[in-house]
């Protein structure tokens, strides 16, 4: 049961993922988005990384995510800082926002912060987020679910979920299957299912560049929260799958 339950889930996956396709300009802006997460991969500075090859095409193997995401089982996770490249580096900021109420946030990096800066965020049973950022805050939250922003000191300018940025992807989202990567100041290790690489514009995408290596940021243990659309598609695949046994079981 197990691996049917795993086979339709991965055809639900499928099935949405074009609908978080957003399109990723290169040969721009140096480096571009692919030259970062290409950078993570075998080098001289990673011998036993995976084979550049087998990075993520920017373009085609976005994750199917809908820009809510939650911690798992440890109540845990750790975001790494790959890299910033945008003019507004001193400024940009980025964290976490309670989707249920936007405007309350927990900031986890800074515009100063550097490639291969870590910030600690942690949640209790009750939903208070807590994150080592400074000199350490905590944040409220409806649930455990929570997004991502960038923004400013102020708080979020940018969303993960494209409808608080009137329709546009702000950010791009990359998900681990298993490859060997070595990310800054780290020693080269596992890039897990459970683990993310996410990709932000800092400009209103309208009119932006599309560039999309803004604000590159790894972050490892959580999981993402389907769309209603792909869990009303697994539903309706395991309702089938039920239906033959039960058929198979009354032929028989």
């Amino acid at each position: 049961m197990k691996k049917i339950k795993s086979l339709v889930a991965s055809l639900a996956l499928i099935a949405s993922a074009s609908v978080f396709a957003t399109p990723v300009t290169l040969n721009g802006e140096a480096p571009d988005l692919q030259a970062v997460i290409n950078s993570l991969y075998q080098s001289a500075a990673c011998p036993t990384c995976s084979l550049v090859t087998q990075a993520p095409n920017v373009n085609l193997n976005q994750a199917a995510e809908s820009g809510q995401f939650q911690i798992e089982a440890s109540g845990g996770s750790i975001a790494t800082m790959i890299i910033e490249v945008a003019g507004n580096s001193a400024f940009n900021t980025f964290g976490i926002y309670d989707p249920n109420n936007p405007a309350n946030f927990l900031q986890l990096f800074s515009g100063g912060s550097s490639s291969g800066g870590q910030s600690i965020l942690q949640v209790s049973d009750t939903f208070l987020f807590t994150s080592n950022f400074g000199f350490g805050g905590t944040a409220q939250f409806t649930s455990q679910s929570f997004g991502y922003y960038l923004g400013t000191a102020n708080g979020p300018t940018f969303y993960s979920q494209a409808e608080l940025n009137g329709g546009n992807d702000q950010m791009v989202a990359f998900q681990g299957d298993g490859d060997k990567i070595k990310l800054p100041g780290k020693p080269a290790g596992i890039w897990g299912s459970s683990s993310f690489i996410f990709a932000w514009e800092d400009q209103s995408v309208p009119g932006s560049d599309k560039d999309y290596q803004d604000m590159v940021v790894y972050v490892e243990s959580i999981t993402a929260v389907p769309e209603p659309g792909s869990l009303a598609l697994l539903g309706l695949g395991l309702a089938g799958l039920a239906a033959t046994a039960r058929r198979k079981r009354t032929a028989s």
